[in-house]
Formats: C-alpha cells, sequence, structure tokens
C-alpha cells in the first residue's frame, strides 16, 4: 500500500497548483483565463486514467517506483511547465484573427497537463493497489487535497506568486521522498538531501528573470513602465491581486472618470494603481488643500453632493481612495470605506499615507477590510 502522508502530501499538491494556477492566469494573461486551471487539470487526469489503463499490469508490478518517479516528476513539471508556457508568445486578443494562436494555445494545454498527470498517476496507483481499503486512500486523498487547497491561499498571504509556484513543486518532492523512506528506511538521508536540494535551488535560481512572472505586453501596467521614465514603485501580492504602484513623471496619470471636458480643475499628480497588471485606480498626491481636489466637483457622481449637506458617505470599493478624497472634499461628517482587500487599504494607508495626505487618519474617516455585503448585513446604522 502507498505510504498515507506521501499520498495526502501528492493530493494537496496538486490541489495547490491547480489552486495557484487560478491566481497565475490572472496576473499574466486575463482574469478570464483563471478557468483554464480546471479544465487543464481534468486533461491532465484524463490521461493519466489513460495510461493506467493501457500499461495496468505493468506498472502494478512496479507500483511503489511508479509512484515516487510521478510525484518526483510533478515536483520539477510544476514549476518548469508554467515558467516554459508563459515564454511562449500568445496572445488571447489575436485568436480571433489569427488561427496560429490556437497552437500555441495548445502547447500551454499540453504543457500544464504534464505534472497533473504525473499527480494523478501517484493517486491511480494508490487506488490500484489499495485492495478493500480503498475508504481509507480516499479519506488521505481528500484530506490532503483539502489542505492543499486552504495551504495554497493561506501562503498567498506571505509569499509572491512565483515562490508559492516553487512551493507546489517541493510538495511534490516531499510525497517521492515520503514514499521512498517507508518502501527503505535507509534512504531517508538521501530522501531529506533531495528535498533540501530542491529548496536550495530554487532559491538559488529565484531571482534569475526567467524565474519571473511574464505578465502581458498588451496589458495596462505593461503599457505604463513602457512610458518614459515610469518606475515601479512596490508591489504587495495577496490571494486577492498582485497589486503594484507606477509613478510615472513625465506623462501623468490622469486617473478622473466622469470628469467634465468643461472642468477648469486638473487633477492632482497621481500615483497609478494596477491589480493583476490592470487599471485599478490612482492615489492622489495630496497635500491636505481642499482647492487641489476640486476637480471632484467636476464629475457626474458629485451630484448627490449638491442635493444634500454634511452627508454620511459610505464608500464601496476603495481603490485609490478617489471617493473618498470626493466625500472629505465636500465636508462629509462620516465616511465609512469599505474594502475587500486589504492590501489596498494597506497601500494607502501605509505604504504611501503622506503622498496620500494621511487621507485614512481623518477623524471622520473610518476603514474596514471586509467584503461589501458582509458590511451592509452587519451595519446598524444607514
Amino acid at each position: 500500500m502507498i505510504s498515507r502522508p506521501a499520498l495526502a502530501t501528492n493530493s494537496a499538491a496538486i490541489l495547490a497548483y491547480e489552486v495557484l494556477l487560478v491566481r497565475l492566469f490572472a496576473i499574466v494573461q486575463w482574469h478570464h483565463f483563471a478557468f483554464m486551471a480546471i479544465s487543464v487539470a481534468l486533461l491532465g487526469f484524463g490521461i493519466s486514467g489513460t495510461l493506467l489503463g493501457l500499461a495496468r499490469e505493468w506498472m502494478l508490478r512496479r507500483a511503489h517506483a511508479v509512484f515516487t518517479a510521478s510525484a518526483m516528476l510533478f515536483g520539477f513539471a510544476a514549476p518548469a511547465a508554467f515558467l516554459v508556457a508563459q515564454t511562449l508568445p500568445f496572445n488571447a486578443l489575436e485568436v480571433v484573427w489569427a488561427p496560429w494562436q490556437l497552437l500555441y494555445l495548445g502547447v500551454i494545454y499540453l504543457l500544464l497537463a504534464v505534472p497533473f498527470t504525473a499527480g494523478a498517476t501517484c493517486i491511480g496507483i494508490a487506488f490500484l493497489i489499495c485492495g478493500t481499503a480503498v475508504s481509507r486512500v480516499y479519506l488521505w486523498n481528500l484530506l490532503g487535497s483539502g489542505v492543499g487547497a486552504l495551504g495554497i491561499v493561506a501562503a498567498l498571504f506571505a509569499l509572491p506568486p512565483v515562490a508559492c509556484l516553487a512551493l507546489t513543486g517541493l510538495l511534490g518532492v516531499a510525497a517521492a521522498a515520503l514514499e521512498a523512506v517507508v518502501r527503505a528506511p535507509e534512504l531517508r538521508f538521501r530522501a531529506l538531501a533531495a528535498v533540501v536540494s530542491f529548496a536550495v535551488a530554487v532559491l538559488v535560481v529565484g531571482h534569475r528573470p526567467w524565474m519571473q512572472l511574464q505578465i502581458s505586453e498588451y496589458k495596462d501596467l505593461s503599457q505604463a513602465l513602457a512610458v518614459g521614465d515610469a518606475r515601479l514603485m512596490i508591489e504587495r501580492s495577496g490571494p486577492l491581486a498582485l497589486l503594484s504602484v507606477v509613478e510615472s513623471p513625465e506623462v501623468p496619470f490622469r486617473y478622473a472618470p466622469g470628469l467634465s471636458l468643461l472642468s477648469p480643475a486638473l487633477p492632482p499628480p497621481q500615483l497609478g494603481i494596477f491589480a493583476d497588471g490592470e487599471s485599478a485606480g490612482a492615489i492622489n498626491v495630496w497635500e491636505g488643500r481642499p482647492d487641489s481636489l476640486a476637480y471632484l466637483d467636476m464629475s457626474t457622481d458629485a451630484l448627490a453632493y449638491h442635493l444634500t449637506s454634511l452627508p454620511e458617505v459610505l464608500v464601496l470599493g476603495a481603490g485609490g481612495g478617489r471617493l473618498a478624497y470626493q466625500a472629505v472634499g465636500h465636508d462629509a461628517r462620516r465616511i465609512d470605506v469599505v474594502e475587500p482587500n486589504p492590501d489596498l487599504l494597506r497601500l494607502v494607508q501605509e505604504d504611501f499615507a503622506d503622498s496620500a495626505g494621511h487621507l485614512y487618519d481623518r477623524p471622520e474617516v473610518d476603514t474596514y477590510a471586509t467584503d461589501p455585503r458582509r458590511f451592509l448585513t452587519g451595519a446598524s446604522h444607514r
């Protein structure tokens, strides 16, 4: 029977990798491609089932060796397949008029199916040789899968996506090492050495350019950084988005949705915010002078402030704080700012607090890092 800890570790690696692909696709391409993670995983499991069906007897005679080799293959293929796939000149925008882009898409599917095929083979072998202990195998498989799915989300709070990619590979190598140790305890030091060597190798090459995410050149962030002396000031990574703040002195940002073409006032200098490479607003470089926010009174969403006085304001989805600035400029007596991504709040409240004029430290402003529906459900006032 396959080692239960090895099976659980392998299952955790597969689900962690699948969940992580959702984030990676959203960053390097667009969020629509996040759904590819499910279809790629199913393709890998289908290939694995076919292989197990065609070579059942051969694999049964070498079950433990096949498990160990497959887990090791997953460990190396998980990061390598994605890093190679993102170097292909695939452009989703050209699919409609450039049929060869479908060829690149097919190659990406095949590359990413390799780790799933390897991981699924480990699970298939475990079921083939378990005899009547199917329920136990299923238990450890599901337990590992659940831990992997939750664990990778927790890891994304602390580690950048590329580091999490290496972590999934490390789990695959660890599964192979656990199985090897159970079969041959005298190999425990070699197994430990293999895991440590993989971790050290990742640390050594982790800062190489080919180990970094290659965001599509057609996304807003890539285009912003290609302008003049624009520079990336900071990045914050989390399970909800990869946030990037860009400064562009030569060609300044002008984020002012709904601004009248007749407005005599212009926005102050701004820092652009990008979520997964797409524009997500801007932080106004504000010195606290009300007149520098005059442009916010020339947008369509300022109408409400001309129908009342000293209002209480609720901002759902704070972004860079534009609507909060607007409320401050119109003398709102209370401003509740709700933003589901805590990293976005921290950008304005901590990292760029001086640039933002300490907007969220004002006495009339309260911030809430929570889902808007949850906030509204629990709010005690209107």
